[in-house]
């Protein structure tokens, strides 16, 4: 007993000590501090809400602040970033993380970043190396246990950061909104299973008539329909299906092969570099309404990102003032810009394009692979020499071979090892071409002219130099107006049309420019007094330029529209005009009915910033409102459970509230259905892959569950003839099954939340099982892929969410400023801080955080008042 006793005090005493040893490392928060490097005193006040206010003498040194508190909070998480970047995880993380290193070093993130830097104005070098100059002197005077512990877990210290640190994240973030390589990796895969005529059935394209948020563009010169020029230019491609078709059968998918290169090593690495590729819903919604339609007569905004779960938060909220220059909202740690939010004049969101700006081209090599064809003729390769440092190994050498459409990221690919069995024979050249790896990227320098525009004209100058990845940008500022522009470079083909790997070496397939700034899709001040952006098209069907094939079905802009338009002043006008007006959604979907009560869905005085965050805490589902009643139509439900499901589903208004067992119920039917209508066709690898893409399966479920004897419901693999209604009725079966299992057998007492968690694991360490319970978070969640509050789910992981809308702002430009912003998680990445995740309950019930820009307000209730003074 007395030994039991001594191991237990001795253990007591262990986490003691390391629980102070951990400790030492959390921020400094008050009091005063000496660096070199700035011209006056910079103050620090984080508010009750410890959102840090940086007030500079000039707008260097209020840069040099941010970088400073950037690395207070946060200095792991920039850390990891600037190593996924730069394909340097090995470094710490040994032989496991190999294979993404290689993909990192291929892509070469890190040579383009260094290659931008070079080439971005001298005045923006100057705003970064002053930002830059902030996160060194955090470093330079914490060492050891005074860094972040995971820092101490690893047994390293970081490296002092440069320019080029600052825009390799700004490259990976890119890459995380630029994801239609993977789209044309799937067609691939799907061409090869079955065909070209059988893709498209599984590829439909957006509906010509379908919602675009500029309904009417004028262009320059001769249109052509898009969806007619992708008719027209398919026969350019469609010799990619002999030469796919014909592969050796034992070849595994591309689109999984890539999945297994990036999940062999750190799992938040895959889950960044495959966020875009394995889900949808990476891309969120924005709407802005001019003073017409507000009860202070000023423009109201509204912003709420999609991106992938993480634990730091991707986004870190912060108050910017430095002389005449101020800012706030949401920035990237490890950058030195706003990302979204407001200065003193205007007001910005941003939503992804989904823009088409990577191209995959298959390419002829020789024999000594040193040598690629092109126009007949043959021309050298380009061979860059990277180095990967392992810990506890020797360095692995890699050559990087790049042709002129970029590099050969098939290499990294065909030097994973096989998930089992013996190594595939290699698979066949591909190049990736994609704008962020051209040498000159000013988008960096053009988020730093968006944080000091003061008008539409200084607001679209700035966002001239906007490369990757096109964003929907909505405006609004004091004066009174608002907008809408979708900046970025997005290419212009000699032909074809993006959707899947072009043939390299005829020239045929090559970027010959760039769609025009002024063509760009944009807006000022428009008729109706409304801008929505939700990741649908931007642009009508008869617009010039393709911009893109990928556009979601725009279920989240419709309801916000129809949110908008039903509860704004005239509102019942209004509705009566959407109503009349094709969407190009089913009429089911297009229903007046929003769910509200009555009283809340009358005309009233005008929006409020209330208002718009309780569009932003909307779950209904209009995905549920046009699928499920053509699924309930023909079920047979045969057994108890079954029939009990389908009468909850009979009387669920569609709003995906966590409560709802039937969302539960409608979401785990869902899942099983494109196994069931296409497994047999597509095998159990390509499945995988094609079942996360919910626009395409559904597109594809609306045409073909309605067809009375598709040849897709019947299984090839059985004697029997399956029908679509066989077919559909065993999906609920299994669905049925799935959450008895997870749930037990009471249906009445199922909640979606129960088996719909939203998943935030640590950034590097999750994976590590002892560490997980006190480092990773999860809350459960409602909505779904389709909801304004949106709720995607992971198709390998189901019924988890890997993307939300992981940072929320409502900006009031009236006079009051009754503006707020949430994160996700919390503002601080030190596990033991009451910061760490302190926002989450909050965000979970979409409830927002004051948005202070007054010094009093700022003032009362703060937790740290830190001074920076100069040497």
């Amino acid at each position: 007993m007395k030994a039991l006793v001594a191991i237990i005090a001795l253990a007591a005493i262990t986490l003691i000590a390391v629980y102070a040893l951990v400790r030492r490392s959390l921020p400094v928060l008050d009091g005063q501090t000496t660096v070199a490097g700035i011209s006056a005193p910079i103050e620090i006040v984080r508010d009750a809400d410890a959102i840090p206010h940086i007030f500079g003498a000039n707008k260097a040194d209020a840069l040099f602040g941010l970088g400073y508190v950037h690395a207070q909070d946060r200095l792991w998480q920039m850390e990891f970033q600037r190593r996924i970047g730069f394909g340097r995880l090995s470094e710490i993380f040994g032989p496991p993380t190999v294979a993404q290193d290689r993909f990192l070093r291929t892509v070469g993130f890190g040579r383009a970043a260094r290659a931008a830097w070079a080439s971005i104005p001298t005045w923006a070098q100057q705003q970064v190396d002053a930002y830059v100059s902030g996160v060194n002197a955090f470093i330079s005077t914490h060492h050891g246990s005074t860094l972040p512990p995971e820092f101490s877990l690893l047994r390293f210290e970081p490296e002092p950061w440069t320019g080029a640190d600052v825009l390799v994240w700004v490259k990976m973030m890119a890459w995380d909104l630029s994801a239609n390589y993977s789209f044309e990796l799937l067609r691939h895969d799907l061409i090869r299973a079955v065909g070209e005529e059988k893709m498209a059935q599984l590829m439909p394209g957006y509906p010509r008539d379908g919602l675009s948020i500029v309904a009417k563009l004028a262009t320059t010169g001769a249109t052509e329909d898009t969806e007619e020029k992708a008719n027209r230019i398919s026969s350019s491609v469609s010799a990619v299906s002999s030469v796919v078709e014909s592969s050796a059968a034992a070849e595994s998918s591309w689109s999984n092969a890539l999945v297994f290169t990036l999940s062999n090593g750190n799992p938040a690495v895959r889950d960044f570099l495959l966020g875009g590729a394995t889900s949808e819903a990476l891309g969120s919604n924005n709407w802005v309404v001019d003073g017409t339609l507000t009860a202070s007569g000023k423009p109201l905004i509204a912003n709420d990102p999609h991106l992938g779960t993480r634990l730091p938060s991707t986004w870190y909220l912060a108050h910017i003032v430095g002389g005449d220059f101020e800012v706030i909202g949401a920035t990237f740690p490890g950058t030195p810009a706003v990302a979204l939010g407001r200065n003193r004049r205007i007001a910005w969101g941003a939503t992804n394009v989904g823009a088409d700006v990577q191209d995959l081209y298959r390419e002829r090599l020789d024999d000594s692979g040193r040598l690629v064809e092109f126009r007949g003729v043959m021309q050298p390769v380009t061979l860059i020499p990277e180095t990967i440092k392992v810990k506890g190994a020797d360095a692995v050498h890699v050559d990087v071979r790049v042709t002129q459409h970029g590099p050969l990221v098939s290499d990294a690919i065909n030097a994973s090892p096989p998930l089992r069995g013996p190594k595939p024979p290699p698979r066949e050249p591909l190049a990736l071409r994609w704008t962020a790896l051209d040498p000159d990227d000013s988008t960096l320098a053009s988020f730093l002219k968006v944080n000091e525009a003061r008008d539409w004209e200084q607001f679209t100058a700035a966002l001239r130099d906007f490369v990757v990845p096109s964003q929907n940008f909505v405006y609004a500022d004091v004066a009174g107006h608002i907008g809408y522009y979708a900046p970025g470079r997005i290419p212009i083909r000699t032909s074809g049309d993006g959707s899947r790997p072009a043939d390299g070496w005829t020239g045929a397939a090559e970027w010959n420019g760039w769609v025009p700034f002024d063509d760009l899709p944009h807006l000022y001040d428009p008729p109706d007094h409304m801008i929505v952006t939700a990741n649908h098209r931007p642009a009508p069907a008869s617009y010039r330029y393709q911009l893109g094939l990928e556009w979601p079905e725009p279920y989240r802009a419709q309801r916000i529209l129809d949110l908008l338009r039903s509860e704004g002043p005239r509102g019942s006008r209004l509705l009566a005009e959407a109503r009349s007006a094709d969407t190009g959604l089913p009429p089911e979907a297009r229903s007046t009915d929003t769910g509200l009560p009555p009283e809340a869905r009358s005309a009233k005085a005008g929006f409020t910033p209330d208002d718009f965050a309780r569009i932003q805490a909307d779950t209904v589902s209009l995905h549920a409102k046009t699928l499920l009643p053509l699924l309930v139509a023909h079920a047979h439900a045969e057994s108890a459970p079954d029939r009990q499901a389908i009468d909850i589903l009979r009387r669920w208004n569609y709003d995906a509230a966590g409560a709802s067992s039937a969302a539960a119920i409608f979401a785990a039917w869902f899942h099983e259905l494109a196994p069931a209508v296409a497994g047999d066709d597509l095998g159990p690898v390509v499945i995988q892959s094609y079942r996360s893409r919910f626009t395409f399966v559904t597109r594809f479920l609306l045409r073909t569950i309605t067809t009375s004897d598709s040849a897709w419901c019947d299984d090839v693999t059985t004697d029997a003839h399956e029908t679509c209604d066989d077919v559909i009725t065993v999906a609920l079966h299994k669905g049925v099954v799935d959450l008895t299992r997870r749930l037990g057998g009471d249906m009445t007492r199922w909640r979606w939340d129960a088996v719909h968690p939203a998943v935030f694991p640590h950034q590097g360490l999750d994976s590590v099982a002892a560490l997980r319970p006190l480092l990773s978070r999860s809350v459960p969640n409602g909505g779904d892929w389709s909801t304004v509050d949106v709720g995607p789910v992971a198709s390998d992981t189901p019924f988890e969410q890997h993307s939300v809308p992981g940072y929320r702002e409502v900006i009031d430009l009236s006079p009051a400023n009754d503006s707020r912003f949430i994160d996700a998680v919390g503002e601080s990445g030190h596990p033991l801080s009451a910061h760490y995740a302190d926002f989450q309950r909050d965000w979970h019930d979409v409830k927002h955080r004051k948005l202070r820009m007054e010094r009093a307000d700022i003032e009362r209730g703060a937790i740290g008042r830190l001074t920076l003074r100069p040497k």
